[in-house]
Order: C-alpha cells, then structure tokens, then sequence
C-alpha cells in the first residue's frame, strides 16, 4: 500500500512524536509553558526527527555514561526547563516570560551541534569552532528562528560554541542575550543528562540552579525507590508524591525508580517513621481504588474472575479484595454466575448425576440445564469467599450459607439430610469430593425458582444475608482475603523507599533473609521473581496459582528429589500484586509471552509522562503490527529517505487491515495520573518455534523502543530483574535468548541501533521473500552465523525458487545484511578484538 502523506506527516509519526494532551492536564495545562511545548512538539520536534537524532548519541557507554539519544537530551531539557519555570512560579521565585522561555528552549535545542563532527569534537582545541553557517544550517532546518523570533544567528552559535562550562569552550564569544540566558540553558543541559535522581540532586545540577535563581533558595530533592515491579512501581511512586506535595515537594522529573522535586529551602522535610509508611499504604491503597474503572466496575471487575471447573467456583484473587473492596467483588461474581447460567446449554454427565442424587433430598427438581450450574458457582463461591471468613469455627458453613441466601427450611432440612449420607462411609453418595460442594445445586435452584436471574438481585440477597450476619461483613471479609497485603506492603515499602538519601524505619514485621531461606530445605520463603522474601511465617502465602502467574513452578518441570511434585511457584506479595493489576489492565493473559520493559531516556517530566502515555495506549490488545512493512519502515528511516516510498514507521506498528495482533501494554485502562514510572510491553505472537518467537520478540521491543524514544530491556521474566540504572546501553536482552543473542548481542549500544534494526529488518524482508512463513526464521538465523555473506546467500536461495521476480526487489536488502552482519562487519570485529 502506497503512504498518500506527505514526507512531514510520516516523519511525525516516527520515533515518538508526543501526541497533544486529550482530557485534563496536570500541572500546566493552558499556561504560557504548555502553549510553548505543544508549538515545540508540532513544529520543531518533527524536524529533529527528521535530522536522524533519534539515532545519534548525546551520552554514550563508549564514553563512560549511560546511552541517551540526542533526540531524547534536548526532549528531556526542553520538558524540564518548560516544568521548572511553571514550579518556580509556584514557589513564587523569578520565571522566564514566554519571549525568554522559548529563547532558551531554542537556544538548548542546537548546543550540541558539536557532538555531531566527531573527527572536530575529540579535537578539545577544535571542539567548539563552529562556524555560524554551519549553525544556521541547523537553525533553518528546525525552525528555530520563526520557533523564537527574537534570536539571531549570533546568539544561536554562542550557545553552541560556550554554553558548556570548559576550557575548550568559547567565552569571549558570546552575545549578552546568549549570556543571560546562559544560566537556564545549563539548568536544562545539567537536569537532562542525569541518570538517576541521585545524579539530579547532587551539587553540580544544584549550583547551576542557584545560579539561574540567584534571589530565591530553591533545593533539589528526591525519593528512590530499591525495587521496580511495574504497575506498582508507578502507583507506589504516585502515592509518595502526593504525600510527599504535602510538604511543598513539587515534582521536575519522573525516573523509573524514582522522582526529583524542586522545595524551597525552607521547606520542612517529612519525619520518616512509620506513620509515614502508614500514609503513603494509605494513599497507595485510595490511588489503586481509583487507578481503573474496573476496581469500581463490577462489569470490569469480572474479567479477573477464573472458573475452577473441576469445583465449580470462582476463584477470586485475593488482592481484588484490597484493590475493590468486598462489595464490588460480591456484584462481580454474581454477574458471572448469571452470564454461565445459559438455559440452552446442558449440564455435563456427572453434573447431571449429582443433580439426580440430590432430587432424593429435596422437594424439588433441579432443572436439567446450565442455569442451576450458573447460580450453584455463585453460591459455592459465596461460602468459601464470604460466608466462611464471618462465621466461627463451630458452625456448620452450610447451615449459615443457606440462611444468609434465605433457603426455605426444606431445603435445608434435605441438604442436612444428604450432608448425613455424604459423611457415612456405608452409603453411596458423594457431594463433597475432590474439594466440590455440590449442596451448591440444590440451594442454585431454589434461588433460580425465586426469580433470582438478575445479578443485581442475587447480589442484593447475598449481601442482606450477610449483613444479617454481621454488618461489618465487608471489612471482615476484607481482612480475611487481604488483611496480611497491608503489613507485607508496609514492610516492603520500608525496605525500598529512601527519601532525600534517607531509607524509611524497618518495619516492625521483619522480612526473612533470602539468603537464609535459600538453604532451608526445599527452598524457603523466597519469591522467584525478585528473589524477596516475606514477612508471613508461612510458605503457603507466597504459593500463587499458575491463573495468576501464567508460569510453570520454578520455571520448569523439573521435580526434586523425594518431591511427588513440582513445587508450587513462590511469589512475594508486592509480586503477586503486580502481576494481578496487570491481570486487569492486559487483555492477552496466557502464558509464553515476552516483556519488553521500558526504561525512560533518562526521564519523564509529569507532563511528557502523559504524552507518552497517549503514545503507549495506542498498544492495546486491539492494536496490530504488520512486521513486513515495519521491515520496511526502518530500512527507510535509517538509510536514504529520498529512494523509498512505503507506509510510515507508525502506520506499520498499528496496521488494522493486515498486521498480526502480538503486543499490547499492560496496564491499559490504567489512568496516567494516578501513576507513573515503569512501562511494560507484552509480547504475545503465535509461536512457531522458540527460535523465531525470541527473534521477532527482540526486533518488536527494540522498535518499539526506537519509535517511543525509550531505553528497553527485553525479558523472559514479568519482572524485571535488572532496573534501568543497572544496564547502560540503550537495549539489553536478557538470558534465556541464547537463540538470538548471536545476531542481536546481549547489550545494544545506541551506536549500535540503527545497524541492529537495519540488520533484522532486511532479514525479515528477505525471509518473507518467497513465503511468509515465520518457522523458517531459525534456518535464516543460522545462515547468519554460518554464511559470509547471508544476503547474498539469501538472495541466491530466493532466486532459485522462483524466475527471479521476487529476488530483484530484495537486492538493497541483501547488501544491507552483508553489510551489518557478512563478512565486512565480521572482519571489523575480528580486527577490533585483535587490537
């Protein structure tokens, strides 16, 4: 399909372009600032895309820091000086008035031209001659000069020649616009090449802040948090926020573990003791509640319910409880129950068999189809649920269920009766076997011959019974199901949250030691996602089904010694909520998948973390990539944008007509504003074979990445076992991709990107040459290792099996492979590692 845009409309959409903001805005939204961002998103970001910087390094590994694209630097400078000039005014200091606020954006956009001549900038005596037509060019080619009008090129090569504090640089040089200015450009260029919170608020960013805001004290501050989950960590960083906007700290930057806040030096700072941690639980429990509609949509909320099918029950995860709150769940399952009660639909053999028994009890025949099934799960669910956490021990569960759910007494008197007979040995009847409860029939249709097909009324006569009970029922409920998620939150937010350098008190319920429980026998209590431990005496409270984790115990089958099974795969509670909010927030939830874990380059600001929340969504579980023309797309994008006419890079990732559905976030429905830090990437692709699956895997995470300008980290693992700080390329893969790692490597540089993209990209093109077969991958893969000249041999093969038709179109993408992976880049490497 021919792209009918224009060169402009397509490069917009490349590498990330932020989208405007759609609904309500935080923080700035109609002020001066954001004015002046969303003219920088639609006239100048484009044209630096468009210049390739998306491509080229501001930091690099090769120079000791961590990867950052230039494209990203300026991004991050821009959203950070727009942010601190709408918190200084908050804060009542001096601000920039939109003529000055968009110079010094204009000026920061282009001061590191230098970078860009390699052979001049490792040169310090060279580095910063620029000649003012070489800047100019720049300036023309962005925009710049209608972007801010009242700048001349003499202020344009200024910034470029000395905005930097070096000897190497130009001072005397330098326009007094330039020179007042100065001070914020370098507010921008200290806060966008810091890493981490810790490298923000150290004293180098801190001193060219005093020096831009030289009559107002204004102090760097900071939280961090030791672990990064996902979904959690976004909600967990929100809720320290807010407690944290208390005490006038007001968010800059928004880290994947942490965020940065501008206070004034007076600001007092919070006492850290556990009643801070009972306020930010507080508010993390309130931001969740409040975080998807399906936390207060039963309709929404049903989706998390599972059938036991072998039980007929729904199972609930225990943190719906903590998240909803028992009544939401109660009108959940009763919504379920209804949608299984299909009259048209029979019963199975031994359902009918149980329902046959049970006439002889009751006064009643129990309908021969699925709706006394339907309302039986809804009942059994409510005894385990909800009826059994409100009654003592000594009470009969099914004398108390069916008072709650108002059974006529012959009803009960006949399930009493049959409960009898279960319990005697010498008469054939078995109604609670394997874990069943099948008295659950007889009560089901005698709520089915009350009417009772409206799930609003079953909830309603369920919810009466046990108010009846007790009219704390929720709360105790709650407690029940949930009650311990509160202590291990508490201690796990003691362990990992530091603000201002200092760690929170240790929680009194202390956490065991992994590497203690990793010598207990059998393994002990030790997550096996992050390797945590817990602070529940027992194990059973870390065992989480495999509906919940979608993984096999332990990662395999393997069965220890003495052992009559695997083990039951071990999660900690922090996991075991991340992985049930992604539960809610993804559609595709079966296992195999990938993760593609997205680290920001370096950060967000709250306003850019919105835009690239508007990117993100747009991966939904509905959304479909078309990985031939996404092939295609790349190769354009980083070779000749003059000999090529395809669709563009967006266009490729979101094919409706003939895209494949493969990936999708997942914390859709999630609202951006009641959390923010981490994002995830499912992959999920019909899998051929393991070869092919991780190969597609990696060329998805890595274009994603480069599309949403974000660092990646790709991972067989829901949790991420690494965080962004702990990899300083710009994409690691982890293990368990030996498949792969010989053609994409275990890091990719930045440096590296566009040959790794271009590399895929043309082998996909030259797989999908004769056949769209994805099985065939690993064969193609092999021949990359094995061939000097894969493209050529490729090429060969493709020519072979057809009159050559197909073959002439694909002789670009046969000299690109040579080229990234044949024989000139093997003899680079071999020369490289002799050296």
């Amino acid at each position: 399909m021919a792209d009918n845009r224009s060169e402009e409309e397509v490069l917009d959409s490349i590498l990330g372009n932020l989208h405007s903001q759609t609904g309500d805005e935080a923080g700035i939204e109609g002020s001066i600032e954001e004015s002046i961002l969303e003219d920088f998103r639609t006239s100048v970001d484009p044209k630096i895309v468009d210049a390739g910087w998306g491509f080229e390094t501001a930091k690099s590994v090769e120079h000791g820091k961590t990867d950052q694209s230039l494209l990203n630097h300026v991004r991050n400078g821009v959203f950070v000086l727009a942010q601190m000039n709408d918190v200084v005014r908050s804060l009542g200091g001096y601000t920039l008035d939109e003529a000055d606020l968009r110079a010094a954006i204009a000026l920061f956009t282009i001061h590191d031209i230098h970078k860009l001549d390699p052979e001049r900038d490792a040169d310090p005596n060279s580095r910063f001659d620029i000649p003012t037509e070489e800047v100019q060019r720049y300036v023309d080619k962005f925009g710049l000069a209608d972007f801010a009008p009242d700048l001349t090129p003499k202020d344009f090569r200024s910034c470029a020649i000395d905005h930097h504090d070096d000897w190497t640089a130009n001072h005397d040089q330098t326009t007094r616009r330039f020179d007042d200015l100065r001070p914020f450009v370098r507010v921008a260029d200290g806060l966008a090449s810091c890493d981490t919170p810790e490298a923000a608020t150290d004293g180098s960013v801190q001193t060219a802040i005093d020096r831009a805001y030289l009559k107002s004290d204004f102090e760097l501050r900071r939280h961090v948090l030791d672990d990064v989950k996902g979904i959690l960590t976004n909600l967990l960083n929100s809720a320290i926020s807010e407690c944290l906007g208390a005490f006038e700290y007001h968010p800059l930057a928004i880290y994947q573990d942490g965020c940065v806040y501008l206070a004034s030096e007076e600001a007092e700072r919070p006492e850290l003791d556990q009643n801070l941690v009972k306020e930010i639980i507080d508010q993390l429990k309130e931001n969740v509640q409040q975080s998807h509609p399906a936390f207060s949509s039963p309709s929404d909320l049903r989706s998390n319910l599972s059938t036991r099918y072998a039980k007929d029950f729904y199972g609930i995860n225990d943190q719906d409880f903590f998240y909803a709150g028992s009544d939401t769940v109660l009108a959940a399952v009763a919504q379920e129950s209804i949608s299984d009660a299909d009259p048209n639909d029979e019963p199975t053999e031994n359902m009918a068999e149980t329902m046959q028994e049970l006439e002889k009890y009751i006064p009643s025949d129990i309908e021969r189809s699925r709706r006394p099934v339907g309302l039986a799960r809804f009942v059994y669910t409510v005894r385990r649920s909800f009826v059994d956490p409100i009654i003592s021990d000594s009470e009969s569960r099914l004398e108390a269920t069916c008072d709650i759910l108002s059974v006529s007494d012959e009803i009960l008197e006949g399930l009493l009766a049959a409960s009898e007979d279960d319990e005697d040995d010498e008469v054939d009847l078995s109604l609670t076997a394997g874990g069943r409860w099948d008295y659950a029939y007889g009560i089901g249709q005698f709520l089915l011959d009350e009417g009772l097909t409206d799930p609003v009324d079953l909830k309603k006569r369920a919810s009466s019974g046990l108010s009846r009970y007790d009219e704390n029922w929720a709360d105790i409920v709650e407690e029940s199901h949930a009650g311990n998620l509160r202590s291990e939150l508490a201690a796990y937010v003691s362990d990992v949250v530091s603000i201002d350098g200092r760690p929170l008190p240790a929680s009194d319920n202390e956490l065991s030691d992994p590497f203690e429980e990793y010598h207990s026998t059998r393994r002990g209590k030790t997550c096996v996602l992050c390797n945590r431990g817990t602070t529940s005496t027992r194990k059973s409270d870390l065992e989480a089904p495999k509906s919940l984790t979608t993984l096999q115990a332990g990662y395999s089958n393997h069965v220890p010694v003495n052992a009559g099974k695997p083990d039951d795969l071990l999660a900690c509670i922090p996991c075991q909520i991340e992985l049930s909010l992604r539960e809610t927030g993804a559609s595709e939830r079966e296992g195999g998948r990938l993760f593609v874990h997205l680290v920001p380059d370096y950060f967000y600001t709250p306003l850019s973390w919105r835009s690239y929340s508007d990117v993100m969504s747009q991966f939904s579980g509905e959304s479909k990539i078309e990985l031939g023309r996404l092939a295609e797309a790349v190769l354009w994008l980083t070779g000749d944008l003059d000999v090529a006419d395809v669709d563009g890079f967006e266009s490729a990732l979101f094919d409706t007509d003939t895209g494949r559905q493969m990936a999708e976030m997942l914390d859709q429905g999630f609202d951006p504003g009641s959390q923010f830090g981490a994002r995830t990437l499912g992959y999920y692709k019909p899998e051929d074979n393991e070869t092919e699956f991780q190969f597609f895997g990696v060329y998805v995470g890595l274009a994603v990445a480069a599309y949403a300008g974000l660092r990646v980290y790709v991972s067989e693992s829901p949790i991420p076992d690494i965080k962004g700080r702990d990899f300083r390329s710009y994409a690691r893969i982890g293990a368990g991709f030996t498949q792969v790692h010989d053609f994409y490597g275990s890091e990719i540089r930045l440096s590296e990107l566009a040959s790794r993209l271009r590399a895929a990209s043309a082998l996909i093109k030259l797989g999908y040459g004769t056949e769209r077969n994805d099985a065939l991958f690993a064969k193609f893969l092999r021949v990359t290792r094995n061939q000097l000249l894969p493209g050529s041999h490729l090429l060969k093969r493709i020519a072979q099996a057809d009159d050559s038709s197909d073959a002439r179109y694909l002789l670009e993408e046969a000299r690109v492979l040579d080229q990234e992976t044949g024989i000139e880049s093997t003899t680079s490497e071999t020369q490289t590692s002799n050296e």
